[in-house]
């Protein structure tokens, strides 16, 4: 169903950039009717946290200028150390009865304290044990209040009513991927790995169902930093030399560096993914799909299709979306195609698709 420019925006507060997105769905394929981002200042937003809220607050209002919507709700993403996700097995209890003591029955099996924390959850499977107990498996998902709130301050600052919040893994994965969406059915899992400047977001799913999740607090700048610190360059220039090296021109030095950071990710990356392949109810890997601006980081793809024996393919959320009323050129969609996963995975969430 499109709900028109009404629709909540989908807001994704990153590590370099504020970004929003606004989609309609209905039949066929969705559109893109905005998207906007503005930078932030270096810090404002560290390892997924805002440390500066005024600075996100100053362009979360410049992203609503530049996009000319009607809407002043939005769906928030958010990826941090701070939110903890879990895949647990309880007795089995129909659903509104498990929300309704949910706190009591997660308390054992979070890092935080139940009354510090926002809570939700997704049943992802039901069985019966070999003693003829009915269980269900499900996916728990726990964030900080306090962080929560400085994201909803940041948004209620500028204006902005906050609709939702989401996990930015789920928002990606949502944006890139058709089986995650349950469009269409695939055997095996899948493997979407979100690559943004601070924070890699690797979401596991079976076909629309989350099995496992994990945050980490790597990402491309990871590789710029590196190289500004290792050839004594700005941050501009170290990211000018990366996008060369991309091009196969550069020092042989800028080349030891970029290809040290980048096996460095790929180990986190591909560590994360073997330890949900080591659990017991794991399906294999039949597809990784990459995406956000981090992966276009030069061998980070081979190296992840080396490391894990699987062919990673990159994939953007404007691909397959008709983007004619979204106002953005030929060239503005290509700036923007890579890093607008999860602005977009966030709207579509919000308007049903």
């Amino acid at each position: 169903m499109a709900l028109g420019q009404g629709s909540p925006v989908g807001l994704d507060i990153g590590t370099s950039a504020v970004r929003a997105a606004q989609v309609s769905g209905g039949r066929g394929r969705a559109s893109l009717l905005a998207f906007a981002q503005v930078p932030l200042p270096a810090g404002a937003v560290r390892d997924g946290e805002i440390q500066d809220q005024g600075a996100v607050s100053q362009a979360i209002a410049q992203v609503w200028k530049r996009i000319k919507v009607r809407a002043k709700t939005a769906v928030i993403g958010i990826a941090n150390q701070r939110v903890v996700v879990r895949q647990i097995d309880l007795p089995f209890q129909e659903e509104k009865e498990f929300r309704s003591t949910l706190r009591f029955q997660v308390a054992d099996h979070i890092p935080m304290s139940v009354e510090a924390a926002e809570l939700d959850f997704q049943i992802v499977d039901e069985y019966v044990t070999e003693g003829g107990e009915r269980m269900m498996r499900v996916l728990l998902v726990a964030a900080a209040t306090d962080m929560v709130e400085s994201f909803v301050g940041a948004a209620m600052a500028a204006g902005v009513q906050p609709a939702g919040i989401d996990l930015a893994a789920f928002a990606a994965a949502r944006a890139v991927s058709s089986s995650a969406r349950g469009d269409s059915g695939e055997p095996g899992a899948e493997a979407v790995v979100d690559v943004g400047a601070g924070v890699t977001n690797i979401l596991v799913h079976d076909n629309g169902e989350p099995r496992f999740v994990r945050i980490l607090l790597i990402g491309g700048d990871h590789v710029t930093e590196a190289l500004a610190d290792g050839l004594d360059l700005s941050a501009e220039e170290a990211e000018a030399v990366k996008l060369d090296l991309g091009r196969g021109v550069g020092t042989p030095e800028a080349q030891r560096i970029l290809s040290e950071r980048v096996g460095e990710l790929v180990e986190e990356v591909r560590s994360s993914l073997e330890y949900y392949l080591s659990q017991e109810d794991s399906q294999p890997l039949t597809s990784l799909v990459l995406t956000g601006g981090g992966s276009l980081t030069p061998g980070l793809v081979n190296g992840l299709q080396v490391d894990m024996r699987l062919e990673a393919q990159a994939s953007a959320a404007l691909a397959g979306m008709n983007v004619s009323k979204s106002g953005l050129t030929d060239e503005q969609i290509a700036q923007v195609e890579p890093v607008a996963a999860v602005a977009v995975g966030l709207a579509m969430g919000a308007s049903g698709r």
